[in-house]
């Protein structure tokens, strides 16, 4: 198991990730924080993580810091390690990377989306604990009213996330 810090402005951002075969795939990426904190929640995580970085290859990590800056890329789903989900998660997580950029879709659109129209809850679930932020847009997911609902990261960087892919909230905290 491997990670590495990678430098998005003056924020950093935690990803790691390992080989299945010879390719590389991202295990779970870490939002925004110091980096003693980022190195904490990693080592918590993944006990048997190597004690140096590395850099992931394919310039995966531009990748991550371009979406976090808010720029309209495109990725492989096959980045992703997602052997560990379990079937709904996969699914549901799999139809979030197709919301677009600059765009938002409910909890229940979502929901609706994937053929469970009654499981607006569990989608939300799933949203709150994607292993995969920025790369997976959990942050275009909202609630049926318009406003932001809840974010891993807070939602003050839910809201600066959307506000980089052009989609503003008014002052009561609904997307206009």
């Amino acid at each position: 198991m491997h990670y590495q810090i990678i430098k998005a402005g003056n924020e950093n951002i935690g990803v790691v990730w390992n080989y299945k075969g010879k390719k590389q795939q991202i295990k779970k990426i870490y939002l925004p924080a110091r980096k003693d904190k980022l190195m904490s929640q990693i080592k918590s995580d993944f006990p048997s993580i190597e004690k140096k970085p590395r850099i992931i290859g394919n310039r995966v990590d531009r990748l991550i810091t371009d979406l976090y800056k808010g720029k309209k890329k495109k990725f492989n789903s096959s980045v992703l390690n997602m052997d560990n989900l379990k079937p709904f998660s996969k699914e549901v997580l799999k139809h979030a990377c197709k919301i677009p950029h600059g765009k938002v879709v409910t909890y229940s659109g979502l929901a609706a989306e994937i053929g469970k129209p009654n499981a607006a809850r569990a989608v939300g679930q799933v949203m709150a604990h994607n292993p995969f932020p920025i790369i997976i847009p959990c942050h275009r997911v909202i609630r049926a009213d318009g406003t932001l609902g809840g974010f891993s990261g807070g939602v003050k960087m839910k809201k600066h996330l959307l506000r980089k892919e052009g989609v503003l909230a008014d002052i009561r905290g609904r997307v206009s």
